[in-house]
């Protein structure tokens, strides 16, 4: 669940960096790592 609403956000602040002029790359960045690093800082779901 927490890899989700990271992966919106990181989205959402790809979209932004979008329309700044970094492409559509930086959304899929974006999600790819606001998915990953609350995994990484708050460890593995269940623990």
């Amino acid at each position: 669940m927490l890899a989700v609403v990271g992966a919106g956000i990181g989205s959402l602040l790809g979209l932004l960096a979008s329309f700044l002029g970094a492409g559509n790359a930086a959304l899929i960045v974006g999600a790819v790592v606001g998915a990953v690093v609350p995994l990484l800082v708050l460890g593995q779901p269940g623990r």
